[in-house]
């Protein structure tokens, strides 16, 4: 044994979701060696270095199945706007003027903030390529950190009428290409630490053509797909108008469905799209802050959930959300179906967690791997300490970990066998310096993009 974990309260994740009090996790090399009861009935030969748990949670990494790390440097300009105008306004412009250090320097910060906060796995969606090299930097910035990285090589290959700026359009054949080349770079990199998936942003932003050269280029590297997919009225609408079907379905006729695929949001599905998913197998990517922060709407969670389609929760990109924290994602994950369905059991904290560790692998493909503490799998591993006095007393530790923590009470992060922060100090890059590096990005980018600093916006009083 390389590290043993002992004392703590083992939330496992296990298909008998067992919760051992105290509890023991053994790790050899880059995975689970044994888990059980304190003490194991065959404890497992010394191990070099023991981790003293007691009265703290250890749980598997938390799994993020959405984010676009470049948002990191644009936390707050794009607030109180819908979608599309959060893209046309914001977000779009600040694209354009993204370089391979914006986009290296943001990755970093927003893995860090992924890690202090829980998160094991980063499944990051780069859409926006105005010049090369971006995805090489974003890939650099999961390395460097120590996550697990799922890394999409996103495009954008049509939409100028609806007001994409035109910079970010790509011809297909230099995205089929640079995707074909990300992927025999990275995939399967750090001893298979980084995977690579395709992903066609979103309808309004995409041609037929594109999205079943990249289905079919998928297919024959054999790597999953990812898309946006009826996030808002408007991207249903725009589907309807240019195919007579919605984006779901049209997905589904053209056979985009045929390859492993992770369709993100789901907000405004009808029945014939609920069918699809479960027939097709097709995962979710529930993303409640963001939804909410753009009005998007409220995906039909819970229906997804009995019908028995995987789901996984993520945060969206901080432009979005303004965080990375996957612990704020449980509450508000919860709490937004409880409050839209008038129904308080819609969707526990037991739901909640499960959707953010085992369902979140299930949804990436990665359950084999990742999602629970089960011997054979990755030594992803995270402790928290909720003796705060935010969670504090507990009753429940999945609770508690879901209703009444803030994020700041994990300490410890070990991914791929390997302690990247210990005792709430990262181990992996300089964190202070990487914060700093990233907040004069964030302000240089919004210069270049010429997008007016939220400091100067006027002040949005209540009307007393």
């Amino acid at each position: 044994m390389d590290l043993v974990i002992t004392g703590g309260t083992v939330v496992t994740m296990d298909p008998e979701r067992r919760i051992l009090e105290p509890g023991v996790v053994a790790i050899e090399g880059q995975r689970i060696a044994a888990v059980g009861p304190a003490p194991l009935a065959s404890p497992p030969r010394p191990a070099p270095r023991t981790i003293d748990a007691t009265g703290k949670l250890v749980l598997p990494g938390l799994i993020n199945t959405h984010t676009h790390l470049f948002q990191t440097l644009l936390k707050g300009p794009a607030d109180d706007r819908r979608l599309e105008d959060w893209f046309r306004q914001v977000v779009g412009p600040a694209a354009c003027a993204l370089t391979e250090e914006d986009c290296y320097r943001a990755a970093v910060v927003g893995c860090l903030e992924a890690i202090r906060s829980g998160t094991t796995t980063v499944k990051d969606f780069m859409y926006t390529h105005p010049r090369p090299g971006l995805s090489d930097a974003v890939i650099r910035g999961m390395l460097e950190t120590g996550v697990r990285g799922v890394f999409v090589r996103g495009y954008i290959d049509d939409g100028v009428d609806h007001g994409v700026p035109p910079a970010l359009v790509e011809p297909l054949d230099g995205i089929l290409a640079d995707c074909e080349r990300v992927a025999k770079s990275y995939h399967g990199a750090a001893d298979g630490r980084i995977a690579v998936r395709f992903g066609p942003c979103m309808i309004w932003t995409c041609t037929r053509e594109g999205l079943v050269a990249t289905q079919r280029l998928a297919a024959d590297l054999a790597v999953g797909l990812t898309m946006h997919v009826a996030e808002t009225p408007f991207s249903v609408q725009n589907a309807l108008d240019r195919f007579g079907v919605g984006d779901l379905a049209l997905l589904e006729r053209i056979g985009f469905l045929d390859t492993p695929t992770l369709a993100v949001h789901c907000v405004h599905l009808t029945d014939r799209d609920l069918r699809i998913l479960k027939a097709r197998g097709t995962a979710v990517s529930h993303n409640p802050t963001s939804n909410m922060y753009l009005a998007a709407g409220v995906a039909p969670i819970p229906r997804m959930l009995l019908a028995g389609i995987p789901v996984g929760l993520a945060t969206d990109g901080p432009a979005s959300n303004n965080n990375q924290n996957m612990i704020h994602v449980l509450k508000f994950a919860a709490l937004l179906h409880k409050v839209h369905t008038q129904d308080p059991t819609a969707i526990t904290a037991e739901q909640a967690l499960e959707m953010a560790t085992i369902g979140a692998a299930r949804a990436l493909g990665l359950e084999g791997e990742v999602g629970s503490l089960e011997v054979g799998k990755k030594a992803d591993v995270i402790i928290a300490d909720l003796r705060n006095v935010h969670a504090a007393p507990l009753h429940h530790p999945v609770s508690s970990l879901v209703y009444a923590a803030v994020g700041a009470e994990v300490e410890t992060v070990i991914i791929d066998g390997r302690p990247v922060m210990e005792a709430g100090r990262v181990l992996t890059v300089d964190e202070a310096k990487s914060l700093a590096e990233a907040q004069r990005a964030a302000t240089a980018l919004l210069a270049r993009a010429r997008i007016p600093s939220p400091r100067k916006r006027a002040w949005r009083p209540l009307a007393f």
